[in-house]
């Protein structure tokens, strides 16, 4: 593919994306809400393009993290598409000033910060939903969720062999699954792309596990003996 064509190529998806969000965050605005939604829409697309440019490697990448981010529900309404898509530049920023330390290459084009976002509504989603949580887990009281940035440990430091350390509040489990899900308001996906897991992250201890094999083991559960007959009709 061609510098010009793979170009193209992400211009396309950058479109693509942008024109999703339109249709699944723009129901029921007024006036206001539409000017403000077209201007949010002009940085975000002045955003994506300047990543472009300078990480063309990366370009498919971060919009195929910003399209998982939209399906889990981190992204849900026009006002957190933009805060992701400006901490995502913050970072890569980051990045390429740490690469280029000591040289006279700058990083220009990017803009330094999205406008700031007024409260955003949060009908049908629960009145203690906040932007991280997962809109399909059912609200329970007191869920809450840690900031993203302030993991309790680190990822690669949260998995042993018995245990599992839930990264929002530091309690040890042996299955994840239900306590994000009652405490935190997070699915599996949801949980690992908040925390940016890689999709094979465990939801289960390795002894936890091991345990349920050996029970349906014992239980029979998963066989089927082929040889068994099942009962014979009775004819009439």
């Amino acid at each position: 593919m061609t510098l010009q064509s793979a170009s193209t190529f992400i211009e396309k998806g950058i479109g693509r994306l942008l024109s999703r969000f339109q249709q699944e965050f723009s129901s029921s605005q007024t006036l206001s809400d539409i000017v403000g939604q077209a201007d949010r829409l002009r940085v975000m697309t002045e955003t994506l393009l300047a990543l472009s440019q300078h990480y063309p490697e990366r370009a498919g990448a971060v919009l195929n993290v910003l399209s998982g981010l939209a399906d889990v529900g981190i992204i849900h309404d026009m006002a957190s598409a933009a805060d992701e898509i400006a901490a995502l530049a913050r970072k890569m920023e980051a990045g390429l000033v740490s690469e280029k330390e000591g040289s006279n290459q700058s990083f220009t084009g990017l803009p330094a910060r999205l406008p700031q976002q007024e409260s955003y509504g949060m009908s049908g989603l629960g009145s203690h939903f906040v932007q991280g949580m997962s809109p399909e887990v059912k609200e329970k009281p007191g869920q809450w969720i840690a900031d993203r940035s302030e993991p309790y440990c680190a990822p690669e430091d949260s998995v042993f062999s018995d245990e599992i350390i839930c990264l929002h509040c530091g309690g040890a489990f042996s299955m994840l699954k239900r306590h994000i899900e009652r405490q935190h308001r997070q699915s599996p996906d949801g949980y690992r792309v908040y925390w940016g897991l890689s999709p094979d992250y465990p939801m289960a201890c390795e002894s936890y596990s091991t345990m349920k094999k050996l029970e349906a083991s014992r239980t029979g559960l998963g066989h089927y003996d082929r040889g068994k007959k099942g009962r014979s009709r009775i004819k009439a």
